[in-house]
């Protein structure tokens, strides 16, 4: 291999591993198995959260729920995201949903992500400005994608704008993510955040603290062009010199 040719494949391969550290995998949250009270149905499993990834672009960002069951076999369990984006107009004495779920964190949770699998499932990105309302025009509408997937372990995937909850790059926010049952007075069987068990009774009021919540950073993700003309510059440089 003569000195163009090494200093080709070298430029190359550099362009393609900076490409891939921006692509931004995600970050993978994972919470304890098995951490629901003992007197509280698990629904096959379903209600016992496993992990979530979240990524983002810059524009949008997506959250990929993993829950220990099979959802294809369970039609009441409820799932559901609490984002606190520290924007002023957060609130610690509810959630979109008015269940006995609320996050003290980071200013009080100002979105609400909630999602059903039976029926063909659905999902809602709600907010809180001075009271909850649903983003958008009308459910599911506001999801650039929502989807399930049934299986042994089974995911539950919201995507949205990132100006859908208020927030930009370079933003940090705070969150958690629960599960729970089909009555509209169930709290947070499982809590994402929380490796202990969460609530000991179906009606028992939760709070994603600052103790017991996550974070996640908008971090500013480099435009692929903008990146191979930096590599490309070099490559010319370099076989200039050769």
């Amino acid at each position: 291999m003569n000195l163009r040719t090494a200093s080709c494949v070298a430029a190359v391969a550099a362009i393609t591993s900076v490409l891939q550290v921006n692509a931004n995998p995600g970050v993978i949250y994972n919470d304890a198995i098995g951490d629901i009270d003992p007197g509280i149905t698990t629904g096959g499993g379903t209600l016992d959260l496993v992990s979530m990834e979240v990524s983002h672009t810059a524009t949008d960002i997506q959250f990929k729920l993993t829950v220990n069951g099979n959802i294809g076999t369970t039609d009441w369990g409820k799932f559901m995201v609490g984002i606190a984006n520290n924007k002023g107009y957060g609130t610690s004495s509810s959630d979109g949903w008015a269940r006995p779920i609320t996050m003290s964190a980071n200013g009080g949770m100002t979105n609400w992500f909630g999602s059903w699998v039976d029926s063909g499932g659905g999902a809602e990105n709600r907010s809180n400005q001075t009271s909850w309302g649903v983003t958008g025009a009308t459910y599911n509408g506001n999801f650039g994608n929502f989807a399930f997937a049934a299986g042994a372990q089974s995911t539950i995937t919201y995507g949205v704008s990132i100006a859908s909850i208020g927030m930009s790059i370079g933003d940090t926010f705070s969150f958690d993510a629960y599960s729970s049952g089909g009555g509209s007075g169930d709290s947070a069987i499982d809590a994402l955040a929380n490796p202990n068990v969460a609530i000991t009774s179906w009606g028992q009021a939760y709070d994603s603290g600052t103790s017991t919540s996550l974070s996640y950073t908008l971090t500013a993700i480099p435009a692929p062009g903008a990146i191979a003309l930096v590599g490309l510059a070099g490559l010319v440089a370099r076989r200039r010199k050769a």
